[in-house]
């Protein structure tokens, strides 16, 4: 089966849960060699079964992939302990697979052991120095867990911990809305009139184009301030292109896109536009557990909308400009809003595809928004449920003064739409980035990456000069066509590993891993089969090139060179290199 059929399989009805990479293409068992193991990100948890798939067919060993939150992908690879890989706080992941691995010396789910853990949040800064995760047991009559203890990160046992970003991750705002005529901007649906001009042609389908929003119309929903599609009263703060700040009425953005023959571009036609002709609230879906893209989603609104507000006249300092963000878990926005004295109409969900079934494309949930990778909204994710993607606009366009959907930024002479939740979108925000240098986890953390102190907005004076030193750099990358809504998912792994529980030898786990690696960052320059090419089919961006492909190179030369003092080492192994400090005898 090729990678195209086996990702449209597993998109199309299949338990992404339940799956097994073996099963989907036809493989001969006997031919399986090993298995690694382990899990995390539900994120990218559609892209990593069809890298599996692929790199079984490269190497014959079978990457096995829970897709269990990002929180539980930290949590297996802290403890070292499969039985700790829950998605949620009461669900089993797999319970038990449709497909089996006796082959690979175990029958049913847990994994044997933990290899690796994902997140698209990084480690905690004092991950190896005093962070603790709860511990659980499962308990599958009751389809409960119970909190049993705490566990710290033993790097004289497992070594340093190392994070590395498997790719570029745009997190798209899915949205459940109608499609409308592109002669009118308008269609009735479910007894509601609709009308929404920026909406893209659905045909060719584009990434993003069911509806096109603002930075400020963002920031009015995820605060509660706007939480009814039908609103044309409600003025929300906006920032200009000279930094000063001012406010729109929501439905202000409500304007034809560009290339528009039915109205001109930039404009609503000279009268105010309601999205929704009749009350319809807009209800939030999030994810309820531990996640990597609610962390990816709440750097965003922390970074961006505290911009819009700096007097807190509508308590975006208050909401936004918070400690407690980002953060893996929703609640903490949530929590924010209730204690200003607002409401959202919430519905939780646990996982990527809950969320995309809650937000889904039926009638009867028009009006749901929530946030999603790019990889489970349509056009990447063919099922014809999956909800549709926003297009977004970026600081870039601001400053250009692009503050509606088909306006022509300043100098320029071409109305321009805002940003797609594309591959090549994320790579122009991950421009902003530096490439690490050095082995400490924590220089590998891309959020952390900020703008040096008085750095200032482009195209702001005096004064109001608008200064976001300190701010995470992807929201506000300065660059034509960058997606700010971008992050990466990550993959944890030992920089130690010992024979596994079920009793695979040390070197051929660390072979397996480092194998894996090179063919993911393509370090092999294959052709076919090419990880890169898998990536970009399921909604993500591959590493930044560059001239000298430095990020590759970096991971390259800092942890899978045999050369360097902190390779990824088996224990026994000589030279010792990420087994040099340890005094156990590797991750288990």
């Amino acid at each position: 089966m090729s990678a195209l059929s086996f990702r449209s399989a597993l998109r199309n009805g299949s338990s992404i849960l339940a799956l097994s990479t073996i099963a989907m293409i036809g493989a001969p068992a006997a031919q399986a060699t090993d298995g690694i193991f382990g899990g995390g990100s539900t994120l990218a948890s559609l892209a990593e079964r069809t890298l599996s798939a692929n790199f079984y067919g490269f190497s014959n060993v079978v990457l096995l992939y829970a897709a269990i939150g990002s929180g539980s992908g930290q949590r297996i690879f802290i403890s070292n302990d499969p039985a700790q890989g829950f998605l949620g706080t009461g669900l089993d992941p797999a319970t038990p697979p449709d497909y089996l691995f006796p082959f690979l010396g175990f029958s049913t789910y847990p994994y044997p052991r933990i290899d690796y853990g994902t997140s698209d949040a990084p480690l905690p800064a004092n991950f190896a120095t005093g962070y603790t995760t709860k511990t659980y047991v499962w308990d599958p009559v009751n389809h409960t867990t119970t909190a049993v203890g705490t566990v710290s990160y033993p790097t004289a046992s497992y070594g340093q911990p190392i994070q590395l970003p498997l790719f570029e991750t745009p997190v798209a705002v899915a949205v459940n809305l109608p499609e409308v005529d592109q002669n009118t901007g308008t269609t009735v649906a479910g007894g509601v009139t609709w009308t929404i001009k920026s909406q893209l042609p659905a045909s060719p389908a584009p990434y993003g184009g069911r509806i096109q929003l603002s930075t400020a119309q963002i920031c009015a929903i995820f605060s509660g301030l706007v939480t009814d599609w039908s609103d044309t009263t409600t003025n929300i703060p906006t920032l200009s292109s000279t930094g000063a700040t001012g406010t729109e009425l929501f439905a202000d953005a409500n304007t034809w896109r560009a290339g528009s023959t039915a109205g001109t571009p930039g404009t609503g036609g000279g009268a105010l536009y309601p999205y929704a002709g009749s009350s319809t609230p807009i209800k939030i879906v999030y994810r309820k557990d531990g996640s990597g893209t609610s962390f990816i989603f709440t750097n965003y609104l922390k970074t961006v909308c505290p911009l819009l507000d700096p007097s807190n006249t509508y308590g975006y300092q208050s909401i936004f400009a918070t400690s407690v963000l980002p953060n893996n878990s929703f609640t903490q926005l949530i929590n924010k809003v209730t204690a200003y004295g607002r409401s959202l109409n919430t519905i939780p969900a646990d996982g990527s595809d809950a969320v995309a079934a809650a937000i889904g494309n039926s009638t009867t949930n028009h009006g749901y928004i929530g946030y999603l990778s790019a990889g489970f909204v349509q056009p990447n994710n063919p099922a014809t449920t999956a909800p549709y993607a926003a297009n977004v606009q970026n600081d870039y366009l601001r400053f250009k003064g692009g503050y509606h959907p088909g306006q022509t930024p300043t100098g320029t002479t071409v109305p321009t739409d805002f940003v797609a939740p594309s591959p090549l979108a994320a790579e122009a925000a991950w421009a902003a980035l530096t490439a690490p240098t050095t082995a400490d986890f924590n220089d590998w953390n891309v959020y952390a990456q900020t703008w040096p102190a008085t750095t200032y907005l482009p195209g702001t004076a005096s004064p109001n000069l608008v200064d976001i030193g300190g701010r995470s750099k992807l929201p506000l990358a300065p660059s034509d066509g960058a997606y700010p809504l971008t992050g990466t998912t990550y993959i944890y792994v030992y920089s130690c590993y010992g024979v596994g529980r079920d009793g695979v030898a040390a070197a051929t786990r660390v072979a397996n891993l480092k194998d894996y690696l090179r063919w993911h960052y393509n370090l092999y320059n294959l052709s076919s089969p090419n990880a890169e090419d898998v990536i970009i089919v399921n909604g993500f961006g591959p590493l930044p090139w560059g001239w000298w492909r430095v990020w590759v190179g970096a991971i390259n030369s800092i942890y899978l060179d045999s050369a360097s003092s902190t390779s990824i080492t088996a224990y026994g192994a000589a030279p010792f290199n990420g087994c040099s400090s340890v005094t156990g005898t590797g991750a288990q």
